[in-house]
């Protein structure tokens, strides 16, 4: 791959801590196909048609230029990255929110202090520890999309909208979590989880 990658390709890529053995070769390929190539070679990026902003061709598994934005790839590695994905409570506001993170306590003590989604008493209920976590963190929401709601809140400075969160039962949340993780165990879970039993 490294002599059909330009300098100013193979410089992106190893800003980002990429090479060329990291580049599925995309060009004169149907996407559908490419698409299941590139994760059957496990591949990170995909060197394809050039963009419409900039005319870059490194694209990432869902044919987006890496480029023009590489939160692509941070949200690419956090989709596949081995972590928890938990499930914390606010009685306050009477909302769960399932998210991924290495540190439990530390993103509890970070939810608590950026008052995320407008509460200051987050507490950790649940978590598992699995492959693939944003893929299973997806695909919990999107079995529980129905109890999904948004509230603002302040972050240095600026207000931010809080997504990821559920008007739900604790017990909603674990069931769709716990299935869509598949034969993980839990690391742990509260002692009274009957407190957030919330109803809509």
């Amino acid at each position: 791959m490294k002599d059909v990658l330009t300098e100013g390709e193979l410089r992106f890529l190893a800003s980002q801590g990429l090479g060329p053995d990291d580049v599925f070769d995309a060009r004169r390929l149907p996407q559908w196909y490419w698409f299941r190539c590139i994760e059957e070679e496990g591949k990170t990026v995909a060197l394809g048609g050039r963009c419409k902003k900039a005319g870059h061709r490194l694209r990432s598994r869902k044919g987006h230029c890496v480029q023009c934005d590489t939160r692509k790839l941070a949200f690419q590695a956090r989709y596949r990255a081995e972590q928890y994905v938990y499930i914390a409570g606010s009685l306050s506001a009477k909302l769960i929110k399932i998210g991924t993170c290495v540190d439990t306590q530390q993103r509890e003590r970070q939810l608590c202090a950026e008052r995320y989604g407008g509460a200051g008493d987050w507490q950790m209920i649940f978590a598992i520890w699995v492959k693939n976590a944003g893929a299973v963190e997806q695909s919990a929401h999107d079995r529980l999309s129905r109890y999904a709601v948004t509230r603002d809140y302040w972050k240095d400075g600026l207000q931010q909208a809080g997504i990821e969160l559920l008007e739900c039962a604790f017990s909603e949340a674990k069931k769709a979590l716990t299935e869509v993780a598949g034969d993980c165990d839990a690391s742990w879970s509260i002692r009274y989880p009957a407190k957030y039993e919330f109803s809509r």
